[in-house]
């Protein structure tokens, strides 16, 4: 599967309507200053670890600083079968959104 770029006010639509799971791929201390209420917090250093963990019939939506490391989760989380989707300008566009 492939994966696709949403903006951040798609967000919350996602995760009603398809029961997405909001994944920040940061590391841990930057989650812990601030993430969106409803994110889990997986960073992308330890992906080898938890790229298994979620089902694969529940969309997951990725997010970091700015969209780049989220991307590259996303590819790989595409070729394992995930429906994914990724925030384009991460964290910094959700907060001014």
């Amino acid at each position: 599967m492939r994966f696709q770029t949403i903006h951040p006010h798609e967000i919350n639509q996602l995760m009603q309507t398809k029961r997405a799971i909001l994944i920040d791929v940061r590391e841990r201390e930057s989650y812990q200053e601030y993430h969106h209420p409803q994110a889990k917090s997986f960073p992308y250093e330890k992906i080898d670890a938890w790229i298994h963990y979620f089902p694969t019939n529940r969309p997951l939506i990725l997010y970091c600083d700015y969209g780049s490391t989220s991307l590259m989760a996303a590819r790989m989380l595409g070729r394992e079968g995930y429906e994914v989707y990724t925030v384009v300008g991460g964290i910094e566009a959700m907060k001014n959104s």
